[in-house]
């Protein structure tokens, strides 16, 4: 029975190949920018957790405006 379902969803891909094409490569870009996403969230929410009272931490960045635009640099402590 499996293998009948996928000759009926092969079938179906390869009549409508473009369709199926942007199909495909726009579930990949989704889930691939979802995983990105995710990744930046847990490294941001897990920035200071290995030191004692990682809570109390804060992370101080200072901004100048130069010619070109505004410049975001880390405090240096």
């Amino acid at each position: 029975m499996l293998k009948n379902y996928i000759k009926v969803a092969w079938r179906n891909i390869w009549k409508n190949r473009l369709f199926s094409l942007i199909n495909i490569i726009s579930l990949s870009i989704g889930i691939s920018a979802s995983i990105v996403i995710g990744m930046m969230v847990y490294f941001e929410s897990t920035f200071d957790t290995f030191q004692k009272d990682g809570d109390l931490i804060y992370r101080v960045t200072t901004n100048f405006t130069s010619k070109d635009g505004v410049d975001y640099n880390p405090g240096v402590a």
